[in-house]
Formats: C-alpha cells, sequence, structure tokens
C-alpha cells in the first residue's frame, strides 16, 4: 500500500483530521480487502482439497469392491477344494494321490487380492495446510475415514501374513515329502478357509465405509448446488 506524502502542511487541525482520516480509512479499506481476498483464496484451497478427497474416496471404495469382488471368488475355490476332500475323506474314496491334487491345486490359489488404498489427496491437504480450510464436519468424516482405513489396512496385513507363514508351511511340508495325511490336509485347507472369511468381512465393512462416505458427499454436492441452480433460475 502506497500513501501519497502531503504536498504542503494542513493550515488547521480540520485540516489535518481530514487528511488523517482519509489516511486511516485508506489503511483500513486495504486491509478489509486483504482479508476479503485471502478468504476467498482459502475457500478455494478448501474447495479443491475436498473435491480431490471426495474423489480418491470414490477411487478407493472401487478399489476395496474390487479386491472383495475377488476375494470371494477366490473363497468359492477354496470351498470347492475344501468340500470335494472332506467328502472324499468321509466316504473313503479319499487317497493320497488325490490329497495331494487337492493341495497342489490349493497352492496356486493363494492370491490375496489387497486393495491399493490411496491416500495421496489426504496428506497433500495436510502438508499445504488446506485441511484448515474444510468444514469442521468434513474435516472430521475425512479423519476418521482415513484412520479407519489406516487400522484395516495393518489388521488385514497381520492376519494374512501369520496365517499365510503357518498355512504355506504345512502345504510345501506335505509336497515336499509327497505325503498328505487326511485331517492334516484338511485342517491345512480349512484354515485358509476361514482366514479368507475373514478377510471378506474386513473387505466388505471397508467398502461399507467407503461407500458411505462417498454417498454422503454426494449428497452435500447436490445440497449445495440446489440453492445456485434456483438463484440462476430467478
Amino acid at each position: 500500500m502506497h500513501v501519497e506524502p502531503l504536498e504542503k502542511l494542513p493550515r488547521s487541525v480540520r485540516e489535518f483530521l481530514s487528511h488523517y482520516s482519509m489516511i486511516v480509512l485508506s489503511i483500513l479499506t486495504a486491509l478489509a480487502l486483504e482479508q476479503v481476498a485471502l478468504r476467498i483464496e482459502h475457500r478455494h484451497e478448501g474447495q479443491r482439497a475436498k473435491e480431490e478427497i471426495e474423489q480418491e474416496i470414490t477411487s478407493n471404495q472401487q478399489l476395496a469392491l474390487a479386491s472383495l469382488r475377488a476375494t470371494r471368488e477366490n473363497a468359492q475355490a477354496w470351498e470347492a477344494v475344501l468340500k470335494r476332500t472332506l467328502a472324499q475323506r468321509k466316504d473313503g474314496s479319499g487317497t493320497n494321490e488325490s490329497r495331494m491334487a487337492a493341495l497342489h491345486e490349493a497352492g496356486g490359489l493363494f492370491r490375496d487380492a489387497m486393495p491399493s488404498l490411496k491416500t495421496t489427496a489426504w496428506d497433500s491437504a495436510i502438508s499445504d495446510h488446506s485441511v484448515n480450510y474444510l468444514g469442521h464436519d468434513d474435516l472430521t468424516r475425512y479423519s476418521q475415514l482415513y484412520a479407519f482405513q489406516r487400522s484395516f489396512s495393518q489388521a488385514l496385513w497381520d492376519t494374512l501374513r501369520d496365517s499365510a507363514v503357518r498355512d504355506v508351511s504345512q502345504l510345501s511340508l506335505a509336497l515336499l515329502l509327497e505325503k498328505a495325511e487326511p485331517e492334516q490336509t484338511i485342517a491345512t485347507l480349512n484354515s485358509r478357509m476361514r482366514t479368507i472369511e475373514i478377510m471378506v468381512s474386513q473387505l466388505r465393512q471397508l467398502e461399507q465405509a467407503l461407500r458411505e462416505a462417498r454417498q454422503r458427499g454426494e449428497g452435500q454436492a447436490g445440497a449445495a448446488a440446489e440453492p445456485a441452480a434456483r438463484g440462476a433460475s430467478h
């Protein structure tokens, strides 16, 4: 802000107060305009961050849904192997060769569909402080959702790591020895089946949380667009 110096000294108190008032008014006006500009900039930053986070939530929900579908398909394949092996054990038709074949088939089914959940938009909003310009409800919702994502990813990874070490060890041992005992074969297949069921349950909860968050965001966007549409029609 630039203030022009007086060309001559004021000749009276009234003239001095007049010049002084003009200077104060100019400063206050400049400060007010600066605050308005900052608020507009912050509003735009908050809106940009919100749009990017909502897009990331939608993407994560689609990834979780794809992982859930793939895991359910994998569960069906494991269940088929388990049921066939269990039926053979009950009717006495099972042999070491049939159990070895079941374990070979099961070995090709170790494919865990872990969703690669993204946090880029949320991390960027924290890094550039644009989260400070989000609404309280949005900030709370996003914070809770991303915290849930982190806890889910850690819990699922721990489950897969612990079960994989146990199940792969049992399966590979039978294949190395070329001897598959009936009870141990069924126990190995059943253990893996229970792990996959846990994965399905966790993925279903994750997908539901992301879907509800996405729908809530879409609902807020629709509600915000209605007043603007009504205003444009008048």
